[in-house]
This record gives C-alpha cells, sequence and structure tokens, in this order.
C-alpha cells in the first residue's frame, strides 16, 4: 500500500523512470471495480505465466478491489509481496517481478509477483574439478538452484542464508550461507558488512566479490576458496566456513581458506585411508618440486658441483656444451615457454587446445634440443615441474612468480638463496591470517588432531574434527 499517492502519477513516474527502455511492457485492464496498471520487462518475465496467472484473472475478476488482500485473492502467483513506492517498483522489475498497481480512494494499492522467465542450465560436473568417484552436480548460474543444491545436502534448519545485493548498475543478489551455532557470528557479520560496503558500479562474477573480500589488496596466498562443486561447500558449511554464491556465477567462495586445504581433496574420504594419505603427501611433495626443482638443479650446477656424482655432472655438461645461453637463462626461456603453451591451451577451443598443447610441447621440445637451444636436462626439469604444479591449481599462479625468486636466489647464492627464500616464505605464511584465522592453521599454531588429520586421511577423526568451530 502506498499512502496518500496517485495511480495515475504513479504511472507517469515508473513511465519517466524507464524512459526509452523499449522491453519494458505496459498494460492497463479493468478488473471489478478498478483500472488496473500492470507493468514488467519483456522475456526477462515471463510472458505466458503473466497472461494467465495475472492478467487473465484480473480481467475475468468481477468482486471489488479495495485491498492487498482483494488482489491475492484474485492472482494466482508463486510468490507476491507489497511495493511501497517508486524506487520498490524500479526494484522488483529490474529483478523479473511483475508489478501492478491500482487507485484506492486516497492511497495506492501496488503489488509484485513473481515472474522472472528463468534461463538457466542444469547442474552439470565442472570441468575444473572432475572426481573418479563422487558425487558429479556442480554449480549452475542462479544463485537460488545454488542454495537449493546445498540444503539438499544439509537438511538442518540452522543453515541459514542471508541475502544482499552490490553492484551500483547490476544490482546482483548475492546468498551468504552458514551453519548457526557452527559459523563463528563476527565473521558472518565482517563478510556481510564488507559485501554492503562494496563501492562498486558492477558484480559480474563471484571474482569481483572475492577482490573485495581480500581488502582490495593483490594477494599471493589466496584467503578465499572457492568450488563448483555443492558437495565441497557444503562439506566447508558444516566445517564452520561460510559460503558466498553470487547470482549469474557457478563459482562459489568460501572463508576462511587454509593453506592445508589445497592439499586436501573431498575424494580422499571415498578412498581407502592408506592410498589417500600416499596421495595426500604426493601432493605435499609436488608443490615442492613445483617450486623448488628447477632452483636446485640450477645451484648444484653453478655452485655445488661436487654434490652431484662425477660421471653424472659429466654427462650433463656435455649435453649442453653447445647450448649458447647460460643455464640460468636457458632454464628461465623453457620455463617461460611452458607457461606460454600451457595458456594457449587454455584459451583455445576444448579439442583444439588439448592438440596445441601437446603438439606444442613435443614438437618444441625436441626442436629446442636439435637446435642446440636447450639440453635434454633442461627439458626434464621443466617438464616435471610443469606437470606438479597441474596437481594443486589453486596455487597454479603464485608457484610460478616464486619458482622465479627461487632461480633468482638460487643463481646468486646456491642453496643457501635456497633456504632463505623458504625460510622468508615459511615466515610470511605464518604470520598470515585469513579473515582472522591463522592461515597455516593447525601447523602454525599447532592442533594436533588437526596436524593428524591435515597429514593422515582418517575418516573417523576427520568428521569428529570438523566440529570444531573456527574462531575468528
Amino acid at each position: 500500500m502506498i499512502e496518500n499517492a496517485n495511480a495515475e502519477e504513479l504511472k507517469s513516474e515508473i513511465g519517466e523512470i524507464f524512459k526509452d527502455c523499449g522491453d519494458l511492457n505496459s498494460r492497463t485492464v479493468f478488473s471489478g471495480n478498478k483500472k488496473v496498471y500492470a507493468f514488467n520487462f519483456g522475456n526477462y518475465s515471463g510472458r505466458d505465466y503473466i497472461s494467465e496467472n495475472i492478467i487473465k484473472p484480473l480481467t475475468m475478476y468481477n468482486g471489488k478491489l479495495e485491498k492487498d488482500a482483494d488482489f491475492l485473492r484474485c492472482v494466482s502467483a508463486s510468490e507476491a509481496k507489497e511495493v511501497s513506492g517508486a524506487a520498490d517498483i524500479k526494484r522488483n522489475l529490474l529483478s523479473g517481478f511483475c508489478v501492478i498497481f491500482a487507485q484506492s480512494g486516497n492511497d495506492v494499492i501496488s503489488l509484485a509477483f513473481s515472474a522472472r522467465n528463468e534461463v538457466s542450465r542444469s547442474p552439470e560436473e565442472p570441468d575444473n574439478e572432475i572426481v573418479v568417484r563422487g558425487p558429479r552436480e556442480g554449480f549452475a548460474e542462479k544463485a537460488e538452484d545454488n542454495v537449493a543444491l546445498i540444503r539438499k545436502r544439509i537438511k538442518s534448519e540452522k543453515l541459514k542464508v542471508l541475502t544482499v545485493n552490490a553492484g551500483k548498475y547490476t544490482d546482483t543478489g548475492i546468498k551468504i550461507l552458514y551453519l548457526k551455532g557452527v559459523a563463528d557470528e563476527r565473521l558472518v557479520n565482517d563478510v556481510k558488512s564488507r559485501i554492503e560496503n562494496m563501492k562498486i558500479p558492477s558484480v559480474m562474477d563471484s571474482g569481483y566479490i572475492e577482490q573485495y573480500l581480500a581488502g582490495g589488496k593483490s594477494k599471493l596466498f589466496t584467503e578465499i576458496g572457492n568450488s563448483e562443486k555443492p558437495d565441497k561447500v557444503a562439506s566447508k558449511i558444516t566445517e564452520g566456513r561460510i559460503a558466498i554464491l553470487v547470482d549469474s556465477s557457478p563459482v562459489a567462495l568460501t572463508v576462511p581458506y587454509l593453506f592445508t586445504e589445497s592439499l586436501q581433496s573431498a575424494e580422499d574420504y571415498l578412498k581407502t585411508p592408506y592410498y589417500a594419505t600416499f596421495i595426500r603427501i604426493l601432493r605435499f611433495i609436488s608443490l615442492l618440486i613445483s617450486l623448488y626443482l628447477p632452483a636446485f638443479y640450477v645451484a648444484v650446477m653453478e655452485h655445488h658441483k661436487n654434490a652431484v656424482p662425477a660421471k653424472l655432472y659429466l654427462k650433463m655438461t656435455e649435453s649442453r656444451a653447445d647450448v649458447p645461453f647460460g643455464i640460468f637463462g636457458e632454464m628461465v626461456v623453457i620455463l617461460l615457454i611452458f607457461e606460454l603453451i600451457r595458456e594457449v591451451g587454455i584459451r583455445m577451443p576444448g579439442a583444439v587446445g588439448s592438440a596445441v598443447s601437446i603438439v606444442g610441447g613435443l614438437i618444441l621440445g625436441d626442436a629446442a634440443i636439435s637446435a642446440g637451444i636447450s639440453s635434454p636436462p633442461i627439458i626434464m626439469v621443466a617438464s616435471l615441474t610443469a606437470i606438479c604444479t597441474f596437481i594443486l591449481p589453486t596455487y597454479m599462479n603464485s608457484t610460478l612468480l616464486l619458482r622465479l625468486v627461487n632461480l633468482s636466489a638460487a643463481m646468486a647464492f646456491g642453496t643457501l638463496g635456497i633456504a632463505s627464500s623458504l625460510a622468508v616464505i615459511l615466515s610470511v605464511l605464518s604470520c598470515k591470517t585469513s579473515f582472522g584465522v591463522p592461515y597455516m592453521l593447525p601447523f602454525a599454531p599447532v592442533d594436533k588432531e588437526g596436524a593428524y588429520d591435515s597429514l593422515l586421511v582418517l575418516p573417523k577423526k576427520a568428521i569428529k574434527h570438523s566440529e570444531k568451530e573456527l574462531k575468528y
């Protein structure tokens, strides 16, 4: 109900607000004893739904329309709400609602009915998080559907969903999900406040929110997790984390995010504990290889020749006898070529990208050796480094930059430079926090139960430990 208003003036005001908007549909119908105005956006709202459930019942109604209840009794729609003014009408129209209003004495009766024309794909397995065993569902672009996928897995009244909007022009809907009594309420309020206070023209994807939640600073190690799998996000919610779903984005964000999460997989608990433990340790070793293998190779060849058996060192030296570059320059060039091939494979269409990556790697590697531009040991080191990088997608970009830093330190100071670089990285990570939670938890500070499960895969202990709250 809009008090002390005139329906004709309100119609003109709406027309002025949406001036030159050719997709705005406006219709006047006579229902009972009233002239009723209806507005909606074509195709954004369902035309057939509006015709059958709103317009048709209004034209066939012969009773009195004097208050909201009369309209609700007349119109058959699944969702309806009162509208308080022109600004509220604008907001509802831009959200896909059909708005109707009519004069009633000195006031205007105004209601908005849900009529959004839903265009969304069905949940599919995400290409970036393929599993051998486990649920195959992935998030879609519609936030409401994604919330339903989470609620299907967490059947509890304690699962709370807060709705906020962000973006000056997009007014994008954002859902904040958490488990009441498990998630820290201060953390929930902090996340909600940060999103509400964002001054941003548009929100097209959850990546926009991620930048602002991180404080607007570019961080080498992410403090915010992301996933396209409902089962993975639901599991994190039960552990006390907060999930953020953005309308039109299939990627959910989770906070806080810890370093050990990158070494873990939900699929670990669906395998035998011994094999899953082996794979988890292998991920950690792969991270070290991707970071330090090129640096270690350069350090040994330049500063610690005696650390390698004489025959092996002689063989490696002979293999690069005709290479015109220094070992440092050779390693950097080959690593950059591998990154270039990877980027091309990502940007090209699926089948073509895979072919380019495989053929490009084989041809360039063989041609570089044949032309004397690179040596076989360098190609092997770079290839193994690239393979190990793919096992931890979360830190794929970070490891590239750190690898170059480690290479420079190894070239200048040998293994002392590598040790110094490792000490600096560990110091930075130990001092880092993610939304008030230590980033290296449960290793710094030490949590025995958490550290035990981070290294080994023990389902019973993991389930028990997951009930512990992450303190903000």
